[in-house]
């Protein structure tokens, strides 16, 4: 179910459509979070956060990518965390954001 949620939403994000796709981001995260899915969950907030980033919602998306950050680092996948925290370093401000 996650997964189809997370597919729609890169779909309705590639066909221009933000609004379906920030509720079917959402409801991939939550349908992922409540089938204890924390990898599927890890990526849905990732892709989320990519997804605020592009479309000019930094705060919002750096909390997302936050978000990932900790359900990865859950899970264990301590080389992902580092790619993604090399990722966010490159917006301009991020340390102050990560830290505060």
């Amino acid at each position: 179910e996650n997964k189809l949620f997370l597919l729609q939403a890169e779909l309705h994000y590639l066909d221009g459509d933000l609004e379906p796709a920030e509720v079917s981001y959402n409801a991939s995260i939550n349908s992922a979070h409540e089938h204890r899915f924390i990898h599927e969950e890890a990526l849905a907030h990732e892709l989320h956060g990519i997804f605020l980033l592009e479309n000019k919602s930094v705060e919002r998306g750096l909390k997302q990518l936050n978000m990932s950050i900790s359900k990865y680092t859950k899970w264990g996948a301590g080389i992902k965390v580092k790619n993604l925290i090399s990722f966010m370093k490159s917006f301009e401000g991020v340390t102050q954001i990560m830290l505060g």
